[in-house]
């Protein structure tokens, strides 16, 4: 039985995002709600207006295995005012940057799924660090040898071997967050309950790759979905060698008979290529500890940089220079300054994050 605040929390999502269904709402509540992680803000009536949970997890960042907060579930009123949502969200926000402070994360990362969220969250001192595109790879292109040691096929069920599988080749690309057993069985769930499949390559029992795999309709000019063209997307995908990854792709292209396109997502520069759109969002936290942490992975690095304008966390605002793989702080005024999410943008721009999607609650 779900609790008031459940309710309130759902009742806000529905608002916020029309086109949530049920079933994904439920598979947040039961693999990733944890009540000691959110953060929520009412009007004078005591009417939620904004909601938001906090997530630590790990990332690989630039080799160095970083604490990082994750910033899911956010929602606000969009009967209200922009100024009162602005004021709502950044109320909620804040609180969940402190905790993720006290908890030693150095950045924080969020995911918008729309211009109004992006909006918000850069009011919150966020910066856009990466895009994404879609396309169609190219199996032409690739000559990939017969091995019939390798069979793959559809599977309904989640084993455990799937999840190992992960914790033995997942989360190891720089700046990739790692999942947790319930962010990876989650990203499954989500993926079964809009009618997708999971693909699964095996070697001799083994698994040596995962696709999971969408149908969707071809979007239209006008922005909506298409109801009688459709095409296959694949949300995510991971596999031990280039010659099985390619193999995924060519099974995917051939479960659906009325089907010949079939995208896959990859991370891009911020306005790196012509049709992509913004994807991760970041900002400082522990800039101090953030930055010691990248000068001492490129101690030929030199940067002098400075923080303003942080409210959440007054302790990040001023100057910083890092030379021989240490970082010092400077009062003096740098010629550079930036919010709090343009110092770890800076980084993540120059490498686009590959970031699981499940944190993005991108429905």
């Amino acid at each position: 039985m779900q609790s008031d605040l459940q309710r309130h929390m759902r009742t806000l999502w529905k608002k916020c995002r029309p086109t949530l269904d049920d079933e994904t709402i439920d598979i947040y509540f039961s693999e990733t709600y944890d009540p000691a992680l959110l953060s929520t803000t009412c009007d004078e009536g005591g009417e939620m207006t904004a909601c938001s949970q906090m997530l630590m997890r790990r990332m690989n960042f630039m080799d160095t295995d970083m604490n990082v907060g994750i910033i899911t579930a956010l929602a606000y009123d969009p009967e209200q005012k922009e100024e009162e949502q602005q004021h709502a969200v950044r109320e909620s926000l804040k609180r969940q940057h402190q905790r993720m402070a006290r908890q030693g994360a150095r950045i924080s990362l969020a995911f918008p799924v729309n211009d109004t969220e992006r909006k918000l969250l850069q009011n919150c001192g966020y910066v856009v660090a990466s895009h994404c595109i879609e396309g169609d790879p190219k199996l032409a292109e690739h000559n990939v040898a017969e091995d019939p040691s390798v069979q793959i096929s559809e599977e309904t069920e989640w084993g455990r071997d799937l999840w190992l599988f992960y914790t033995r080749n997942g989360g190891g690309h720089n700046f990739e967050v790692k999942m947790t057993e319930n962010d990876f069985f989650a990203l499954i769930a989500q993926n079964d309950v809009k009618g997708g499949s999971l693909i699964v390559a095996r070697r001799r029992g083994n698994i040596i790759g995962i696709a999971l795999l969408q149908r969707e309709g071809k979007p239209l000019k006008s922005g909506k979905t298409s109801n009688k063209t459709f095409r296959s997307r694949i949300p995510f995908i991971l596999a031990v060698q280039q010659e099985v990854f390619y193999k995924l792709l060519d099974y995917a292209k051939e479960i659906y008979d009325d089907i010949k396109q079939t995208m896959v997502t990859i991370a891009c520069p911020p306005k790196g290529f012509e049709g992509s759109r913004p994807y991760a969002m970041v900002r400082a936290i522990r800039a101090e500890e953030f930055l010691a942490e990248v000068a001492a992975a490129m101690p030929g690095m030199q940067l002098e940089i400075g923080i303003a304008n942080d409210d959440d966390l007054p302790e990040n605002n001023g100057g910083y220079r890092i030379r021989r793989g240490r970082c010092y702080t400077t009062t003096e005024c740098t010629s550079s300054v930036t919010p709090p999410g343009g110092v770890p943008a800076i980084f993540m721009a120059a490498h686009p994050a590959l970031l699981p999607p499940v944190y993005g609650w991108q429905v």
